[in-house]
């Protein structure tokens, strides 16, 4: 890393936020750029490391942007992962959501989503084969031998519909550009000179446009934003789309929040189901309201 930045680090600043167990810091150095560095063992959590290797392949390939950040040097030991990427001079979205602030980022994500489109990074998994472990919430808590109790009334009468509605997600979720697929505050940074950088590509997979705002739209509401409709109206390439598409996608979307939910924590994450029942309860009210039932 030192060769990265022209010599030791002069301040290493750790910084906070985000999922993940590991270390994450920005190394300051007197004859060269400043490096942001993540890093994670498997001994904190034993699926982070393949993360961090899914990011590496991902940003490696993906084209110079202002975008995202340019990956510069990954180590791996079999063990431990760290990647070093050029630091973004920049700080996270203010929350609660202010409205000019967010819709910068929506356009940020409507250039993103043209300027991947078609995808072009190969060997890049579609979104049914990324998500096909996480989005099959509803049929996995209608296979187990008996409902949790916390699950709550509306999911656990209408859970054989919510089956049916989530098994077609996989056509719906059919496209040709790059997603992100885990858009999220702390995955944005609102560059001090202004524009959106998308960070944490690890999720990344090829499917339809929507998708990526279908999956962000819980934690918006969460974090004080406008409702999921509202939000998918303001991206210009998800206004128009089909609404079977949405209410489908929302579906699975609110099926794996909600059973995950219901999970036990995983090693080092000791904040993630709270953060997902949360955003598990708003997603399955835009469900209500979507479907009627």
């Amino acid at each position: 890393m030192a060769d990265l930045g022209g010599g030791v680090p002069s301040r290493v600043d750790d910084l906070e936020g985000g999922f993940s167990p590991g270390a994450r810091a920005r190394l300051r150095f007197s004859g060269g750029a400043d490096l942001f560095v993540k890093a994670v063992g498997t001994e904190l959590n034993p699926e982070s490391p393949v993360f961090h290797r899914r990011e590496a392949g991902v940003s490696a390939a993906l084209p110079l942007s202002p975008s995202w950040p340019r990956l510069l040097h990954t180590y791996d030991d079999g063990d431990w992962v760290a990647l070093a990427f050029e630091a973004v001079d920049g700080r996270t979205p203010t929350i609660p959501w202010r409205a000019a602030e967010l819709q910068s980022v929506i356009h940020a994500l409507e250039r993103v989503h043209r300027d991947l489109t078609p995808c072009p990074v190969s060997g890049v998994p579609s979104a049914a084969d990324r998500l096909s472990d996480m989005f099959n919430g509803w049929e996995r808590l209608a296979r187990a031998p008996s409902l949790p109790a916390g699950l709550g009334d509306w999911p656990r009468h209408q859970l054989e519909r919510l089956v049916d509605l989530e098994s077609r997600w996989v056509e719906a979720s059919v496209g040709d550009t790059l997603l992100h697929c885990d858009i999220r505050s702390d995955n944005v940074l609102i560059r001090d000179g202004g524009g959106a950088v998308f960070v944490d590509w690890p999720h990344a997979a090829v499917g339809v446009p929507v998708l990526d705002m279908v999956c962000w739209a819980p934690s918006v509401v969460l974090e004080g934003g406008p409702e999921p409709d509202e939000l998918l109206a303001s991206h210009a390439l998800c206004c128009g789309a089909d609404p079977e598409v949405v209410t489908t996608l929302a579906a699975a979307m609110a099926g794996f929040l909600v059973e995950r939910s219901l999970q036990p924590p995983p090693p080092g994450l000791p904040t993630l189901r709270a953060f997902q029942s949360a955003q598990g309860e708003i997603a399955l009210s835009w469900l209500q309201r979507r479907t009627g039932w």
